[in-house]
């Protein structure tokens, strides 16, 4: 039995001074950490998870509980890659440990980590691939094996070796549910703006995207998408019910939607049980239709985010979107109808957009009668087809992920790339006038106020309107 600490890196309260992020933003759990600590404790390993974000657990006091373990994995995303690469090399300069890195980041970007000290980086889904390395690591099995490995990179001889790729978790009932038990679960709650009824936790129900979207990586789950069973789903959700009390469910993954007898099984379930409950998903708007949205709506889902990204045809083709904007007002035309509230994510900034194509999605996003507009200026991600092309049409650093970590994408302080032909200043205006244009219209304020039902929708509405009051002084 070996002794494994799973880590996501810490962010303290006041390095972290963005709008939304202290005032509306989610705050959701590591399940991925929490899941290969399942494989891991199910298969005989003692694990322990630090959720150094919710537990605000300064690095050096995470090296110092490191220290008691014989395995140490560290998450890694790449808004928050700088902090891991700094604790993986405070972990190799204080102890002698075997340090593990995972996440779409480190998958994406191996040998960053493996030149900062990492003995070994998981490429893609890590629960198997981590149920191996910890074997072999309390085998004491001499380096040269590890090339047995599937879905690995290390250092051997001097060289960065790379072993064949993992082949996908097919039936994902095989994994068993995360360890939340192993989390700080009273810390995590969903987003004001999804839902006004606490607890609020979350749980994924498939893995992939058969999507081509440019800014999207794809390298963690793949594009084949999987999925939970109807009755592991279920289970999913009586657990967060009964042992979290859990008033609100969401529903994190892409593609829930897509799989249209698995909707109605889950739906059909969840109005035969009659709980206490509302919950939410993401999704395509080409997933969705009448029929499964009203069958939503019965079953008790109240909140839809959908990836509307653009008002501009042209900058939804670049982003390889493969929707159109009528198929945009359509699904959320109708998602409205049925009586689900709707948030769009909308991106401003991509690659050679204009001023004008922003004032289009500005105009569009105020059309669609949105619950929720969430604006983001965008960020090319490594393993994107958008980080390999954004030099050629804007300015912006490709190592910007190692040199400040992106804590506020909804309100940011500085844009991480602009399209040429413009400045920082002026995409900062322009993301300010989308807030304010779509925010402060007396049509959509009266609006918010006849949805009033109770404290809690009165105190909500007040932190969303203190939020954008906020960011229209800040600049």
């Amino acid at each position: 039995m070996a002794k494994v600490l799973l880590v996501l890196p810490s962010i303290m309260s006041d390095e972290n001074d963005g709008i939304v992020t202290k005032t509306t933003a989610s705050f959701l759990p590591p399940l991925g950490l929490a899941t290969i600590a399942s494989v891991l404790r199910t298969n005989g390993h003692e694990v322990a998870i630090i959720d150094g974000v919710a537990e605000q657990m300064p690095l050096p006091q995470i090296v110092e509980r490191a220290k008691q373990f014989d395995i140490i994995g560290v998450s890694a995303m790449t808004a928050h890659a700088k902090r891991a690469l700094e604790l993986i090399r405070m972990l190799k300069a204080e102890t002698d440990k075997p340090i593990l890195a995972g996440g779409v980041h480190a998958t994406t970007m191996p040998h960053e980590f493996l030149e900062d000290g990492t003995d070994y980086v998981v490429i893609g889904e890590g629960e198997l691939t981590m149920l191996d390395l910890t074997n072999a690591l309390e085998a004491d099995t001499p380096k040269e094996k590890f090339v047995e490995i599937e879905g690995i990179c290390f250092m051997l001889d001097g060289k960065i070796v790379r072993t064949p790729k993992r082949p996908l978790i097919e039936n994902l009932d095989d994994i068993p549910l995360p360890a939340r038990d192993l989390l700080p679960m009273h810390k995590y709650s969903a987003t004001i703006a999804r839902t006004t009824r606490q607890p609020s936790h979350m749980l994924l129900a498939s893995r992939g995207c058969p999507g081509v979207c440019s800014f999207c990586v794809h390298k963690l789950f793949g594009k084949h998408v999987r999925y939970n069973s109807p009755e592991r789903i279920i289970e999913e959700f009586l657990l967060l019910v009964n042992e979290y009390g859990a008033k609100d469910v969401a529903i994190f993954d892409d593609n829930f939607a897509a799989n249209k007898e698995m909707v109605a099984k889950v739906c059909n379930k969840l109005i035969e049980l009659d709980l206490d409950l509302t919950w939410s998903i993401e999704s395509r708007v080409d997933n969705v239709d009448r029929p499964t949205l009203e069958l939503l709506k019965k079953a008790g889902c109240t909140f839809i985010a959908y990836g509307v990204e653009s008002g501009s045809q042209r900058i939804l083709d670049k982003m390889c979107k493969q929707v159109t904007l009528e198929q945009i007002r359509e699904t959320i035309k109708t998602t409205n109808e049925v009586g689900i509230k709707t948030r769009g994510y909308l991106i401003l900034g991509h690659l050679d957009e204009s001023i004008e194509e922003m004032r289009q999605t500005i105009e569009f996003a105020k059309s669609l009668d949105l619950s929720v507009a969430s604006f983001t200026l965008f960020v090319p991600l490594p393993g994107t087809l958008d980080y390999k092309r954004a030099h050629k049409f804007g300015t912006f650093d490709p190592d910007y992920y190692k040199k400040d970590l992106l804590l506020e994408y909804n309100m940011p302080k500085f844009p991480v790339y602009v399209p040429k032909g413009m400045t920082a200043k002026e995409l900062l205006a322009i993301h300010r006038e989308a807030y304010n244009k779509v925010y402060l219209r007396p049509k959509y304020i009266f609006k918010k106020l006849l949805e009033i039902r109770n404290i809690h929708d009165f105190m909500a509405l007040v932190k969303g309107g203190l939020t954008v009051l906020n960011n229209f002084f800040r600049r």
